[in-house]
């Protein structure tokens, strides 16, 4: 009878041992936000969004910090995962915070939390840009000329417009706008202006736009006497 005993609380350990539920959400270990989505995305394409490590039947939320109202959420399942959440990025290039809601304390397996992960919307773009004159004399009254290329990889950027600022030491003196050809080249001139001694530099930029995010890039300075 005793073993008879001692056999059946063996098993009954054994069934309440394998029937109580381990944690989908390990203890100690934080959610993770992961992106079936790793290469640079194009403007208003979705991303695809796993959110794990949280308890089961707990619900999470999704969405952009800026440049998008787009939101999205998910029940967790029994493995600790939410299903693939689709959530459209912003129409506009540049980098973005993909959010998640405040994920509680009890469904996280410790402290509440918010997971967030920054991501990259459209192509880059590069600028080489140099500034010239045609005296370094301010007595002479010089033009100034700033030109330059626009390149993704080694794409040209064409009809892009681009904002050239002429600066003195760091202050602006005067915009001008230009715009790409087709093998992505620009040039700005800086005509009638009554320059003051000094070192000279341009800031040349392309505003961000559905293709491309915003890049800015400052020549080397150029030194009128």
């Amino acid at each position: 009878m005793k073993k008879t005993l001692v056999a059946l609380s063996a098993i009954a350990t054994l069934a309440i041992g394998s029937a109580a539920p381990a944690m989908a959400y390990p203890a100690g270990q934080n959610p993770t936000l992961s992106l079936s989505s790793v290469s640079r995305l194009t403007p208003g394409d979705n991303v695809s969004v796993v959110v794990s490590r949280v308890k089961r039947g707990c619900n999470v939320a999704l969405y952009w910090v800026s440049g998008s109202m787009a939101i999205t959420s998910a029940t967790v399942k029994t493995t600790g995962k939410t299903p693939v959440m689709s959530i459209a990025t912003p129409t506009t290039a540049g980098t973005y915070t993909l959010k998640t809601g405040t994920i509680s304390g009890e469904c996280s397996g410790g402290s509440a939390v918010s997971l967030s992960k920054a991501i990259s919307v459209g192509k880059l773009a590069s600028i080489v840009a140099k500034v010239s004159t045609t005296s370094g004399f301010i007595a002479k009254n010089p033009t100034m000329s700033i030109s330059g290329t626009v390149k993704s990889g080694s794409v040209a950027v064409a009809n892009k417009q681009v904002s050239v600022s002429l600066k003195l030491a760091g202050d602006q003196v005067k915009t001008v706008t230009a715009t790409t050809n087709s093998s992505g080249a620009f040039s700005a001139n800086f005509v009638g202006n009554s320059y003051e001694a000094g070192s000279y530099t341009a800031v040349v930029s392309l505003a961000a736009d559905s293709t491309f995010s915003a890049k800015s890039t400052t020549t080397a300075a150029l030194k009128l006497r």
